[in-house]
C-alpha cells in the first residue's frame, strides 16, 4: 500500500497553527461545564474530555484567518455567512474579483461510529475547487474517518486528479490532532 503524500508548504502551516490551539489553557477551562450541558443532547459531549466545540471552532477559524492574511489572502469567513468556516482567495482589481481559491476549510466536530455526519461538510469540500481543501473533526479513530473520507472522495465525480485534501482529527483520549493529506 502507498504510503500518504507529505504534507506541502501551507498544509504544513495550517497543522501547525490549529495543532497551536491545544496549547490554550482558556479553551480547556470551560469543558467542564459543558460538558454539563450537553451530556444528552446528541451532542460529542458524552465523552470525558469533550470540547467546546464553538470555542474551538471560533478560535480555529480566527487563527486561520490571521494566517491566510499573513499568505496576503483576502479571507472570508463566519463573519460573512460564506458555506464554509474559512476561505482563502486571491482578489483582482477594486471589486474584488476572485482568481483562485487558495483554501477552503470546515470544521465538524461531531463524528460518531453509527452516524457520519461529516459527509455534509465533505459534501461542501467536494464541490470546492479550491488548491487545498482542508476538514477538521474529532473522533476517537482518526484512521476510521480518514480511510471513510478517502472513500467518499474517490467516489465522487467531481475529484480530479491532483486534488488535494487536508484532514486534521482530533483524538480526545490523547489530546492530539491526527492529520493525513490525500492527493487524488
Amino acid at each position: 500500500m502507498k504510503s500518504p503524500p507529505e504534507p506541502d508548504e501551507i498544509e504544513q502551516q495550517i497543522i501547525a497553527t490549529v495543532s497551536s490551539v491545544l496549547q490554550e489553557e482558556a479553551l480547556w477551562a470551560d469543558n467542564r461545564s459543558y460538558l454539563a450541558r450537553v451530556i444528552g443532547k446528541g451532542k460529542s459531549g458524552s465523552d470525558d474530555y469533550a470540547i467546546n466545540e464553538e470555542l474551538w471552532t471560533k478560535t480555529i477559524v480566527a487563527r486561520l484567518a490571521a494566517l491566510g492574511q499573513r499568505l496576503r489572502f483576502t479571507v472570508d469567513g463566519r463573519q460573512r455567512d460564506w458555506m464554509y468556516d474559512v476561505l482563502w482567495r486571491d482578489t483582482y482589481g477594486e471589486w474584488g474579483v476572485t482568481t483562485s481559491v487558495p483554501l477552503v476549510l470546515c470544521c465538524d466536530w461531531y463524528v460518531s461510529a453509527i452516524d457520519f455526519p461529516l459527509i455534509e461538510s465533505l459534501g461542501k469540500l467536494l464541490v470546492a475547487r479550491a488548491e487545498h481543501r482542508v476538514l477538521i473533526c474529532q473522533h476517537r479513530y482518526a484512521g476510521n474517518v480518514f480511510d471513510r473520507s478517502i472513500s467518499f472522495i474517490r467516489q465522487c465525480e467531481f475529484t480530479k486528479k491532483g486534488d488535494r485534501y487536508l484532514f486534521l482529527c482530533y483524538q480526545t483520549q490523547t489530546k492530539k490532532f491526527f492529520s493525513r493529506v490525500f492527493v487524488a
